[in-house]
């Protein structure tokens, strides 16, 4: 479902112009960057902004932004920046477009550089998520039945044989330079995982298979939000407004000599759908920041709900008005559901109901959590997006070291 996300409170909004395709009038390119104040780069200097700079005075766009991407959870981006990046590979042999790229080379360095950072962070999060879902569940659940049944001793060797792959795809990512050794010290779990479960097998111990549950176990339950936590901080200082102003400069610089027109065009189309989503992860980036802390202030509020509702009587007259920017004429169901668990709490917190302001706060509390959740999915999405661009991306740079 769709959702009306919130901003930091700002200065006057500024108008945004909605993302443009390859039909719009010549220089679509040049128009969508200047209308977005040229971010204050300097182009070929390797400078820039953080990626959440450009839309921090404009709540509305932050708002559509995040609802429409809610509404598109297929929509590519990846797939026609790569092919835009590989044309502008192919002609990459004529010396006009191999000058006009190494202009831009530190651009590209220092975009490959944090790419690279946050692929690898997505990497890793994938890589938890299938251990949880094709190997932790199943291994849970055949332990119950284990070591009496031969079919949950052939399931689990089947399981052993998944978490040996995973654990060689992690310890190939951490060993990446872009990974700290202190990020990923977690590792020694899951090696330790690993040898449990096989000597569980091996022996038809219980106990063993019980101690590599508990460690599995360990690193699911944190893990995944400290590297989301990290993957998000890296979105959140990514400089793509600089490489998205010198592919902008390379365009133009191309579109006046006698290459090929096609490559050019594709090119283009890469440059225009690169704007969009550095548009994009500008836009969910506040947009998660705001549900993450929303989301903590309520966890604190919930923990001391069965003590008293001091906590929650004080907060409320903030929560509403940090949340009220969610309420506007452009509501979807989720908006008015929310609003609704809102407004039943201030009704129950002014008559003084215990019983109905725990009962309305968690249905808040659900409801707030159910779309963090789904924003900080959206935003990994886009991340993963992202990662497609950085082969080609580091295929062009190549070219001019």
């Amino acid at each position: 479902m769709p959702t009306e996300e919130p901003a930091p409170n700002s200065a006057q909004a500024s108008s945004v112009p909605e993302p443009i395709t390859a039909s719009q009038e010549p220089h679509p390119i040049a128009q969508s960057v200047q209308q977005s104040g040229k971010f204050g780069v300097n182009i070929g200097q390797g400078q820039g902004v953080h990626i959440g700079d450009v839309y921090q005075a404009d709540p509305e766009t932050i708002k559509r932004i995040v609802r429409e991407e809610l509404r598109l959870p297929q929509r590519e981006y990846g797939d026609p920046v790569g092919l835009g990046l590989n044309a502008l590979a192919e002609l990459m042999q004529y010396p006009e477009a191999r000058t006009a790229v190494t202009a831009f080379r530190v651009d590209f360095q220092a975009a490959c550089e944090q790419i690279n950072i946050i692929a690898n962070y997505k990497e890793l999060h994938d890589l938890l998520h299938t251990l949880e879902f094709q190997c932790y569940n199943g291994i849970v659940q055949e332990a119950k039945r284990f070591p009496d049944d031969e079919t949950a001793l052939e399931i689990l060797t089947d399981h052993e044989l998944t978490l040996q792959k995973i654990l060689r795809e992690v310890q190939e990512v951490a060993g990446r330079e872009t990974i700290a050794t202190n990020e990923v010290l977690w590792l020694k779990d899951l090696e330790r995982a690993q040898e449990e479960l096989h000597g569980a097998i091996e022996e038809l111990e219980t106990r063993r298979l019980q101690r590599t549950i508990w460690l599995l176990n360990r690193v699911l339950a944190i893990q995944p939000s400290r590297i989301n936590t990290n993957l998000n901080s890296a979105a959140r200082t990514l400089r793509l407004p600089a490489l998205v102003n010198a592919m902008e400069s390379i365009w133009e610089r191309l579109t006046g000599s006698n290459l090929d027109k096609e490559k050019i065009n594709q090119f283009q189309v890469g440059v225009e759908v690169f704007a969009t989503l550095n548009e994009r992860l500008a836009a969910l980036v506040i947009g998660h920041d705001f549900w993450q802390e929303l989301d903590l202030e309520l966890r604190r509020i919930e923990a001391n709900l069965e003590k008293d509702l001091v906590e929650l009587e004080m907060s409320w007259p903030d929560l509403k008005e940090r949340t009220g920017v969610l309420f506007n004429f452009v509501g979807d169901q989720w908006t008015s559901s929310f609003q609704q668990d809102s407004q039943h709490l201030d009704a129950a917190l002014n008559a003084q109901n215990p019983s109905k302001i725990k009962r309305f706060f968690r249905m808040y509390r659900r409801r707030a959590g159910d779309r963090f959740y789904q924003v900080d999915t959206t935003l990994l999405r886009l991340c993963g997006e992202l990662r497609e661009v950085g082969e080609p991306l580091t295929s062009v740079l190549r070219m001019v070291e």
